[in-house]
């Protein structure tokens, strides 16, 4: 059983992610390997992608940092391939979430979203 999707009818809209995400330990060459490997992230996010937030720590939670994008979700899709492909090796658990820009989305996208929302 694959993720579920976003219904097609609400991909145009505009989205929030935060990505919380606990980092493996790692030696001191590992961590300068990944500083620069999220550096090349950050110049390559895909197009109407954008960070909003980045926070190194993640108080209060299992997690060991967080951060917030915004853009369209086909974007989104795009970056968490190369989230995947560049960091998986790192990271020991990733929790997303996502919610729509603003408070004034209509309930019908709403519900298609609560209904067949992504899962990690």
């Amino acid at each position: 059983m694959g993720v579920k999707r976003v219904p097609t009818d609400v991909v145009g809209s505009e989205f929030v992610y935060i990505v919380l995400y606990r980092l493996r330990i790692m030696t001191d060459e590992e961590s300068r390997d990944w500083l620069k490997r999220w550096a090349e992230i950050r110049k390559s996010l895909p197009k109407g992608i954008k960070i909003v937030a980045e926070a190194g720590n993640a108080f209060g939670t299992e997690f060991t940092g967080f951060t917030i994008f915004e853009g369209p979700f086909a974007k989104f899709e795009e970056l968490h391939s190369n989230l995947e492909l560049y960091s998986s090796h790192l990271v020991e658990k990733t929790r997303t979430i996502i919610g729509t820009k603003g408070i004034g989305a209509p309930k019908s996208q709403l519900q298609k979203i609560l209904r067949d929302r992504p899962i990690d």
